[in-house]
Formats: structure tokens, C-alpha cells, sequence
């Protein structure tokens, strides 16, 4: 599962327990500061985790139910000073990999009808009733009035009950097992002046949101750049990432590598620039690398470049 959650979004998460700590522990993130962007693996499973501890099997509707607008900053003031319901969904469309990316968007119209659908970076079932109380809030507050989509739709599978779901939301009929998660609303209504549009302050924020889009990398690139600043271990890498070591190992195997291949190649690139300094000895060279002695230093470097490092050197 690829993808990425803004720091924010999981704080909000944590924030909703009744023991963040244990939950951010037990979901495999850091106890300390983490980066500023998730990754969505590891945000499903602090959905789950969340709902198990706080003892609520409907703990994403809950804080749907309670989310107030403003809560996620930039890309909800976006959507409130924007003209209309139109421009505001269309808005959240471009710029929600602000709060997430993976997963897409999409828009439809029919029949006088539009159609917002969004295929979530995560599966938890929780994540997506969040993410309807979350449209539904700004949409509300937006427009200043209650406004009811014609028609929902979820990938969750139907649960037991969801009649507190029809309750929260608004339509009579929820359809779930869907290939995406989706508001319907009527096209008049989406054309109706925001209470808080402002041109100005909206086009200010567009482009602070289109700075802030995060350039997406493969986790083989992620692991690369850590590796080439830091040289750390496999713990110290997950640590930094916010998830734990096997989950790293687990996403890097999913795009056909390891911990070990991705360090080798690394160090064999950083090996190659330092054999270019001919005053260093590969004996210095092999501890900055961090391998146990020169032997293992000239052993790796063979692998990775067919040649030892001294005679890489006299070629070079």
C-alpha cells in the first residue's frame, strides 16, 4: 500500500485516544517526534489500534461526527473561502495531497448529478467514515446549512448496524462494498455562494498548498537518501520513518529489494568517491563505511564493482 498522512492528521488520531502513547507504540510509530509525513501502512494500522483501545468499533464515525472545521489548517480554510461547493470540492481534489497522498480522486457528472468519489492510500474502514464526517463538516459549514448528499457509497464491507451512520450523514440508504468511497450531491446545490468566500485569501492559499504537495519517492529512493546521510542501522532507519524495522523490510521487499542490497549499494557509491581522495587508506575508508575491518571493506567492494578498491584506484 503506498502512500503518505500528513503529520497533522495522525496527531488528530492520537490526540482522540485514551492512551496516545501506548496507541503510537502499539501501531509501530516512533515514542518520539515523527517526520512529518506517515506512511499510510502504518496510519491503518493506528486506526485499528485506536478503535480496539478506546473500546469503539465505530471510532472513525465518531470523530467524524465530531470534527470541526479548521481542525487541518490550510487545506480546510482552502475549502471554506472558496466561491462555491463546486470550486471548494474541486479544490480538495487538487490539493489533498497536502493531507494524503495515494489512492486518487475522482469527479462525475450525471443526470444533474455530481459525483465526488476517493479510493483512500488506506483500507481501515474507520478511516473512511472519518473521511466522510470530514467532507461532510467543511461542506456544512461551508455552505452554511445542512446539506444532504442524494447518495453514499463505500468500499468498507456492510458492518452488522449502520443505522448510526445514516443518522450521522443524511441519506436513507448507505451502499457499501463499492470499488471507492463516494458523495453524490445534487449539481444546484454545489453551486450555491460559500458563507466565507474570499478570492483573495483563497488564491494566497492555493499557492501555498501547490508549494507544500509532497514530490512523492519509492521507499528504495527514501532508504537510499537515509543511508547516504546517516549510514545508520535497519532500527535507526525504521525509527526515522516512523514505522517499525520489519514493515520497512516488508516495503522495501515489495519493490524487489532489502535493507542489505539498497546499504551495499550505497556504501559501494560513497566507496568510489572516497577511493577518488588517493591520500585516504582504505583502512580509513572501511570505518567511515562502517564495515568491521579492510578485509570486509575489499570483500564488498568486489561485489558491488567486479575489482578491488586498489585496483579501482590505479584505473581511476
Amino acid at each position: 500500500m503506498n502512500g503518505t498522512i500528513a503529520a497533522s492528521a495522525v496527531r488528530y488520531v492520537l490526540a482522540a485516544s485514551e492512551d496516545p502513547k501506548r496507541l503510537a507504540r502499539e501501531a509501530g510509530l516512533s515514542d518520539h517526534e515523527f517526520p512529518s509525513r506517515v506512511p499510510a501502512d502504518a496510519v491503518d494500522e493506528l486506526w485499528a489500534r485506536a478503535a480496539m483501545l478506546n473500546g469503539d468499533p465505530q471510532f472513525g464515525l465518531t470523530l467524524g461526527r465530531a470534527y470541526r472545521p479548521g481542525t487541518f489548517g490550510l487545506l480546510d480554510f482552502l475549502f471554506l473561502s472558496s466561491d462555491t461547493l463546486a470550486d471548494a470540492l474541486g479544490s480538495a481534489v487538487r490539493h489533498v495531497g497536502v493531507l494524503s497522498t495515494g489512492g486518487s480522486y475522482g469527479w462525475s457528472e450525471h443526470d444533474g448529478l455530481v459525483t465526488l468519489s476517493r479510493s483512500l492510500p488506506t483500507e481501515n474502514g474507520h478511516a473512511a467514515t472519518f473521511l466522510l464526517g470530514w467532507q461532510l463538516a467543511l461542506v456544512r459549514v461551508a455552505a452554511g446549512k445542512p446539506i444532504t448528499p442524494v447518495r453514499i457509497e463505500l468500499a468498507m464491507p456492510a458492518p452488522p448496524r449502520h443505522g448510526d451512520l445514516i443518522e450521522a450523514y443524511g441519506p436513507r440508504a448507505i451502499d457499501f462494498g463499492r470499488q471507492a468511497n463516494s458523495l453524490t450531491f445534487r449539481r444546484s446545490e454545489l453551486e450555491i455562494p460559500l458563507v466565507g468566500a474570499d478570492p483573495v485569501t483563497a488564491a494566497m492559499l492555493r499557492r501555498r498548498a501547490a508549494q507544500l504537495l509532497p514530490a512523492e519517492r519509492s521507499w528504495r529512493d527514501k532508504v537510499r537518501a537515509f543511508q547516504a546521510e546517516h549510514l545508520g542501522d535497519l532500527d535507526a532507519a525504521a525509527a526515522h520513518f516512523a514505522i517499525s524495522p520489519r514493515r520497512l523490510q516488508e516495503l522495501l521487499k515489495q519493490e524487489g529489494t532489502n535493507w542489505r542490497r539498497e546499504l551495499e549499494t550505497v556504501r559501494g557509491d560513497l566507496a568510489v568517491e572516497l577511493l577518488s581522495d588517493g591520500r585516504l587508506p582504505t583502512a580509513v575508508i572501511a570505518r567511515r563505511l562502517g564495515y568491521s575491518d579492510e578485509r570486509a571493506f575489499r570483500r564488498a567492494f568486489r561485489r558491488t564493482h567486479g575489482m578491488s578498491p586498489r585496483q579501482y584506484r590505479r584505473g581511476a
